[in-house]
């Protein structure tokens, strides 16, 4: 079984290092220049203060040889997906894809596509690129994944090769899996960015508890039928575990890069007009990060 894995950001080098130890894998990257150091000098992952070099073979993403693959695991944020769709126009109905986006812009992506078996994921693990070809993985997890359409027979010898080492568990209902995780992204993405804390502080500091506290209020007056209390508990949970790391909206403000408050906020923003839903607090802070990638990329 042949896997590709597209996008060269943490997470896409992460599942790359973790799949190549069990699959013939192959990174695909948006430049040559990335796919040149990985493949010259190998994916370095600092764990635990241990770094690891990992060999990796790497293409840039129009390369041909994605036609290939059995699997294609897309690693890309949600504002890149748009260029990536004529690629993956191209790709053959029997290569199955696994999305692993934050949001929910994805889904209509993923319904626009021929392919027989896709899949969506949501990743729990926290890890960040600190290079073109290295990595720190502040926190290990699971991958949840859950069926958009077609088979889990499709991909079951790719998640049960996979199990005791890198764990992928299966969900009923992508819909509910996506939510889940979207709740938790709109909370503690962009309140960690605006107040440039760790995810832990949302729960030590009463006042950014406060503020978390009235922003999934308002998720959830938009979501209805989203499981409330369960899905704070969820947020909390994820901020204990994760309470030194820095959320990837906090770190791709700190490096100019976009960020991807339009797939997570501004989602909701649109839900909630489109059932005339009054979300202040939400407005406020989707624009105080626009106002902030627009500084930080000046």
């Amino acid at each position: 079984m042949k896997i590709g894995i597209m996008g060269g950001g943490a997470i896409g080098l992460f599942f790359a290092v973790e799949i190549a130890q069990e699959f013939p894998a192959v990174l695909f990257t948006k430049t040559i220049e990335q796919a040149n150091a990985v493949t010259a000098q190998g994916v370095e992952v600092r764990e635990k203060g241990k770094p690891a070099i990992y060999s990796i073979q790497a293409k840039p993403s129009e390369d041909a040889l994605m036609k290939e693959m059995d699997l294609l695991v897309i690693a890309l944020k949600q504002y890149q997906l748009p260029a990536a769709i004529p690629i993956l126009e191209r790709l053959p109905k029997e290569t199955a894809l696994i999305f692993l986006q934050n949001g929910m812009g994805h889904v209509e992506v993923m319904d626009c596509l021929k392919q027989k078996n896709v899949f969506a994921a949501t990743v729990e693990h926290g890890v960040l690129r600190t290079g073109a070809a290295q990595i720190e993985v502040k926190g290990r997890s699971r991958t949840n994944i859950a069926v958009v359409r077609g088979s889990r027979n499709a991909i079951s010898r790719f998640i049960e090769k996979m199990r005791d080492r890198f764990p992928f568990v299966w969900r009923d209902d992508a819909k509910w899996m996506l939510l889940e995780k979207l709740s938790a992204n709109v909370v503690i993405n962009p309140l960690t960015a605006i107040l440039n804390s760790t995810n832990g502080e949302l729960l030590t500091n009463k006042h950014y508890f406060r503020l978390a506290q009235e922003i999934f209020k308002e998720f959830a007056a938009v979501f209805s039928e989203y499981e409330t209390e369960k899905g704070w508990e969820s947020i909390q949970r994820i901020c204990q575990a994760t309470s030194g790391n820095c959320s990837s909206m906090l770190s791709d403000l700190k490096a100019g890069r976009p960020t991807e408050v339009d797939a997570i906020i501004g989602f909701v923003l649109s839900e909630a007009d489109k059932n005339g839903i009054a979300v202040p607090a939400l407005q406020t802070v989707y624009h105080m990060v626009k106002g902030l990638e627009k500084t930080h990329a000046e």
